[in-house]
């Protein structure tokens, strides 16, 4: 999925509704991937940033990428087989002001 600079990586999952900008007010800029464990109701239950790929180590832009992704929502697994919980990523490209 993509969307104003985000996009995100959670096989066979669809997102419900949009993923958040993230909040900042640094002058920083740079990309930082979140690795995400959604559960099967397709909450998030975890979000850590820094993940392979991210391009900045500003604090400040990846407590803004966590918590963006902690509000995201993807849709419900009904299937038995599914996992409990299920690994991806989302990925913030924040530009300068």
């Amino acid at each position: 999925g993509r969307g104003a600079g985000i996009s995100f990586s959670l096989n066979g999952r669809s997102l419900v509704g949009s993923l958040a900008k993230p909040e900042y007010a640094v002058n920083d800029y740079g990309d930082v991937v979140v690795t995400i464990t959604v559960d099967k109701n397709g909450d998030i239950i975890d979000a850590v940033p820094g993940a392979k790929g991210t391009t900045t180590t500003n604090s400040t832009l990846w407590a803004a990428a966590r918590k963006a992704a902690l509000s995201a929502k993807f849709n419900r697994v009904t299937n038995a087989d599914a996992p409990v919980h299920q690994k991806g990523t989302i990925t913030y490209k924040f530009k300068l002001y």
